[in-house]
Parts: C-alpha cells; sequence; structure tokens
C-alpha cells in the first residue's frame, strides 16, 4: 500500500507548495479559514488537505486550531535558503504528468514526456524564461550534494574551474567559496546565462566568474584546469555523452581534471535512488544511469582514464577523470 499511493502524497506536498501555504505560514501560525481566504481555496476541502499534510510531517497543528509549518514545511518557502518549493512544482507538474506516460515509454521505448509536451524535457525548459527559471531553480534546490565537492577538488590545479551546462551556477559558486586562489567559467546557453549572471553578479563570488554561452556538442572553453559536469550525462545516449566529452578532452589543460556528478547504479545490486532515477531518465528525459564500468568506457573512449570515484549525498558519486597523455 506504501508503494501504490505514494503519488498521494507527492500531489499532497506539490498542492501545498503551489497554494503557497508555508509563505502564508511565515510570520504567524493561521487557521484553515484564515489560510482558505488568503490561497482562494475552498475551506472544508482545504481542511481535508491540511490534515493529511499533518499525517506528512509538513504541517502541525495547536489547541487553537492553527496551522504551523514543520521543519520540512518550512523548505516549501519561496525565499527560504534551500527551499525546494520550485522541484515541488516541477515534480508535481510537468514530472506527474509524464510519469503518466510510463507504460507507453515501456511498451514503445518511445519518450514519455516528449510524446506528451511535444518536446523532449530540455528543449521543453528551455522554451520560455519563465520555464528555464524555473527548472533551474529546481535542479539547484536538489543539489543537497553540492557541499563536499571542493573538498575532492585537487586545489593546486584549481585555478580555472569551468562549469559545463551549469545552470545558475549553484555549483561553480560553491567551489569558488571554497577555492578563493580560483576563477570560474560558467558555460550554458545564451538564455541561461544571462539569467544565471544577473543573480550571481550580485554575490561574494560574482566577480570571480566570467560567462560564456553556446552549444557543449560544437564547443566549450578552452584552457580550464578543472571542468564540472554535473548530471548532464545521464540525460544523453552513448553518442551525445562521447560528443560532449570529446569538446571538454580538446579543451581541458593537459594536467587537469574532469569531475562528473551522477547516480550511479551500483553493480554488486546495492539498492540505491539511481534505479529509480534511471526509470525517471528513461520517461522524462530519454536518458539513462550508468554503472562505473559503463561511465569508465565512455570516458576511456573519450580520451580520459576514471581516476577515482567518491560517495556523496542522495545516492550520488563523483568521478574525477583525468586526460590521457595525447
Amino acid at each position: 500500500m506504501d508503494q501504490l499511493i505514494g503519488y498521494w502524497a507527492s500531489q499532497a506536498v506539490y498542492v501545498a507548495a503551489k497554494l503557497g501555504l508555508a509563505d502564508h505560514l511565515e510570520d504567524s501560525p493561521l487557521t484553515a479559514a484564515e489560510l482558505a481566504v488568503l490561497t482562494g481555496s475552498d475551506e472544508p476541502s482545504l481542511a481535508r488537505l491540511l490534515r493529511f499534510l499533518i499525517e506528512l510531517d509538513v504541517l502541525t497543528v495547536d489547541a487553537d486550531g492553527r496551522y504551523h509549518a514543520t521543519e520540512s514545511g518550512v523548505l516549501l518557502r519561496t525565499e527560504e535558503h534551500g527551499s525546494m518549493r520550485d522541484l515541488a512544482l516541477l515534480y508535481g507538474e510537468e514530472f506527474y504528468s509524464g510519469w503518466g506516460r510510463l507504460l507507453h515509454t515501456v511498451r514503445t521505448g518511445e519518450n514519455g514526456f516528449e510524446s506528451l509536451h511535444g518536446a523532449a524535457m530540455y528543449p521543453y525548459f528551455g522554451q520560455t524564461p519563465e520555464l528555464t527559471a524555473k527548472f533551474d531553480r529546481a535542479m539547484a534546490a536538489g543539489s543537497a550534494f553540492f557541499e563536499p565537492v571542493p573538498g575532492l577538488i585537487d586545489a593546486a590545479r584549481a585555478h580555472t574551474v569551468v562549469d559545463i551546462a551549469g545552470g545558475n551556477g549553484a555549483l561553480l559558486a560553491t567551489v569558488l567559496r571554497a577555492h578563493p586562489q580560483a576563477r570560474g567559467v560558467l558555460f550554458d546557453t545564451e538564455h541561461v546565462i544571462r539569467a544565471a549572471e544577473e543573480e550571481l553578479s550580485r554575490t561574494d563570488v560574482g566577480a570571480r566568474i566570467d560567462y560564456s554561452h553556446g552549444n557543449y556538442y560544437e564547443k566549450v572553453p578552452t584552457g580550464g584546469d578543472v571542468y564540472l559536469l554535473s548530471r548532464v550525462l545521464h540525460g544523453r545516449d552513448d553518442a551525445k555523452c562521447l560528443e560532449v566529452l570529446a569538446r571538454i578532452r580538446e579543451s581541458i589543460q593537459d594536467k587537469g581534471q574532469l569531475l562528473i556528478i551522477e547516480r550511479v547504479i551500483p553493480e554488486d545490486g546495492t539498492k540505491s535512488l539511481a534505479a529509480w532515477f534511471d526509470v525517471h531518465m528513461l520517461t522524462i528525459a530519454g536518458g539513462t544511469e550508468r554503472s562505473t564500468s559503463q561511465y569508465r568506457t565512455l570516458l576511456e573512449q573519450a580520451g580520459f582514464d576514471l581516476a577515482a570515484v567518491h560517495s556523496l549525498p542522495l545516492d550520488t558519486e563523483l568521478l574525477v577523470a583525468e586526460p590521457r597523455e595525447r
């Protein structure tokens, strides 16, 4: 039953995020009637949702019938540090509808998201600045594994750090704060870079970041010592992965490092979120999660050696690759 009704919980959390319940509760606890007015909701129906959200540890209620956000619920606030509101919206809207096409995907091998929305995931979210911003914020919110990454970078090599398809620059900013001697280059599509530059220019590391845009199948910024590739390869087939890796191999310094962040499928049968996300990528993005051996093969074909693998939170791995001598 837990497995069958899992989507009930995810949709309840999505609706809580969509209605902005945690934002309305930020300054003071409120009753169901007050929340109904603020959210434009039917009070009896909202009260039943609120009761369910208590079961999910998103809210609590006091003796006066006023609701409070829990530690988990606070993460649904729009401006909260580490907010997961956009992630909840993404999973509750576009991803939820795409998963409804799982049977179609399994039967046909076709991308369920694309069959539903008429465009593959990445082009779809690039259609408007609003969708792009939503997707980038959601990806940043799901990046709890960023924190250990700077400590796994060879500081002696980190002079120029290039983040390929770096989105809003959250990972690059995390690395630069830990390596004050380094400069960064953020590379993505033009409209993503424009938005990221506006946001990052107001941060403590903004003056140390250069910006570049383009198609990473064709070119990437040259001369970097450390290249970051976070959750990019799992969205592409082997041929496209090799194109991206080849562009990086052409551009990286001979003594540089390529750091790849992905969920890696365990080869010993250990349970992992990678198995969940593998089906997610199949249905939503037309991609695939891979094992360490599969990544090693791709890297070797592109002129890299897999030097190390480090475990990160949320069943994520950091694969450290070094360019082979030409």
